[in-house]
């Protein structure tokens, strides 16, 4: 077999072409979505010096996140065959897009994960520890905002090195590490669990209990100005962690399915083997994981009046100026028409 050779099962599949239709459109959507949303909500955040604030800091960490998921989805869903029923295997390009696909999105979810760990702390240290010495100043956030993509860079480099183009029967995949044995898969697979998803929900669960009890406890009975004050962080704290547990339940939410599909896959191959539609691996593999890019800016512009207001002033202000320039280069024209005909 030739190195660009291709392979074609529109005969032979059974497979309808809504099916396919259907995902790609759904996830043409969402992956648009995603773009747009977290595109605006980085360009807030640079915009606007007011909203740099720690929390905001790791929350455009993990917008930036959703945005390499969202750009580098597409190779492995076409490598997937997702796309066509028409499959390159082991073309030289097709195997880069597989391998830098299925490393940037496992990348981005890891991001993603630590970046809810470090907005967590970083309330916990601010709301429960206030009078503490410790603070996230401008070097430890820089440390963390970059270990927080040193760190999976680093471990999750079998990805890009094992991922390969496997054919199964009908079907073409791009696969992570298919020469491994169940064993060795199932020990990385449990490893990248237990660090990048099941110690972070736990860590994020107990800090947020701690977070929201103290808040419940520290209610200001007096009503002079001190008192006043202490009411408005409160119920600044209150918005804020209402944003972020939202931004938590869509991320588990989302990316559980994922795991859930990993697991299956692994343990009971033979499951999913008579998925023609491959309709599984598109639900869990690639419409609910991107799911989560796609809710969490729209979670940040409904819950959060700063954010909100800011997009609408930058949208009015963006709208402005496009139409002085058109206005401008209407008036040029007319200037020159004018010209043309007094002489």
């Amino acid at each position: 077999m030739n190195n660009s050779s291709i392979v074609d099962f529109e005969a032979q599949s059974t497979c309808s072409n809504v099916v396919s239709t259907l995902l790609t459109s759904v996830i043409s959507f969402v992956s648009v979505s995603a773009f747009v949303g977290n595109i605006l909500v980085t360009a807030i955040f640079l915009i606007n010096t007011t909203i740099r604030t720690s929390t905001n800091y790791f929350i455009v960490n993990m917008a930036v996140s959703d945005l390499l998921s969202t750009l580098t989805n597409w190779p492995v869903y076409v490598m997937d065959g997702m796309l066509s029923r028409k499959y390159v295997i082991r073309d030289p390009m097709a195997l880069i897009l597989c391998k830098l696909g299925l490393y940037s999105r496992a990348v981005s979810q890891a991001v993603s994960i630590l970046s809810l760990e470090l907005i967590v702390v970083d309330r916990f240290i601010a709301i429960v520890l206030p009078f503490q010495s410790i603070r996230i100043t401008r070097r430890p956030r820089a440390v963390l905002l970059l270990f927080s993509w040193i760190f999976p860079l680093s471990t999750l480099f079998p990805f890009a090195w094992f991922a390969e183009i496997v054919q199964e029967g009908r079907q073409t995949f791009c696969k992570f590490s298919s020469s491994w044995s169940t064993m060795e898969l199932s020990t990385f697979y449990t490893v990248g669990f237990l660090v990048f998803y099941f110690i972070p929900f736990i860590l994020i669960t107990v800090l947020y209990s701690k977070i929201m009890k103290c808040l419940k406890q520290r209610r200001p009975m007096d009503q002079n100005r001190q008192n006043s004050i202490r009411i408005q962080n409160r119920q600044q704290n209150q918005i804020v962690m209402k944003v972020f547990i939202s931004i938590v339940a869509a991320f588990f939410l989302c990316w559980t399915p994922l795991c859930v599909y990993i697991v299956l896959l692994v343990v009971l191959p033979s499951l999913f083997a008579k998925d023609a539609c491959k309709l599984f691996l598109g639900l869990f593999y690639y419409v609910f994981p991107s799911l989560s890019a796609a809710i969490n800016p729209m979670i940040l512009f409904v819950s959060s009046s700063r954010f909100s207001n800011l997009l609408k002033e930058m949208l009015t202000s963006l709208l402005g100026k496009l139409c002085c320039r058109s206005g401008r280069v209407s008036t040029q024209g007319q200037i020159i028409d004018l010209q043309v005909v007094q002489s």
